[in-house]
């Protein structure tokens, strides 16, 4: 008893590996587009490329006002992780190289510069509309925790 398909102790099974959960994690986010895809990216980071997962939150937090400046963001994080593991021998870090990267490429040809020509005056400004909009005017309307959340965003 016990035994997988092929006759092996399940000690003796292969592993299911990430990108398999990844590749599900990818489906999941298709079948399910209001899911909350910050909580899925924040779970694939591994831990040795833990300092771009406040990058990749961004990113999903702003991604339905300007989804340009949140896939610019994602590219500077996969770039990040590139410089952090060059040769993605961390664990982990080849799959989520790979997820990333692969959601990049998707993305890249769906977004496009809302507010300019050129990607870094399109994070200038909408950085300035960011500011303008909910921390200066926010001041005093909103509550601490929202102007908490508001201030990580814009750092």
């Amino acid at each position: 008893g016990g035994r997988g398909e092929d006759g092996r102790p399940p000690q003796m099974q292969p592993v299911r590996s990430l990108s398999r959960r990844m590749t599900r994690a990818g489906t999941m986010m298709i079948d399910h587009p209001n899911e909350d895809e910050s909580a899925i990216d924040s779970e694939l980071v591994p831990s040795s490329l833990a300092a771009i997962a406040p990058v990749l939150r961004v990113a999903n937090d702003i991604e339905t006002d300007n989804p340009r400046v949140a896939y610019l963001c994602r590219f500077h994080a996969f770039e990040k992780a590139h410089r952090m593991d060059p040769t993605s021998s961390g664990r982990g870090v080849r799959q989520f190289k790979t997820y990333l990267l692969h959601k990049l490429e998707k993305e890249e040809e769906t977004t496009v510069p809302m507010l300019a020509k050129s990607d870094p005056r399109e994070i200038q400004m909408y950085y300035q509309k960011f500011y303008e909009d909910n921390i200066k005017d926010g001041e005093g309307k909103k509550t601490p925790e929202e102007m908490a959340k508001l201030y990580q965003i814009a750092t």
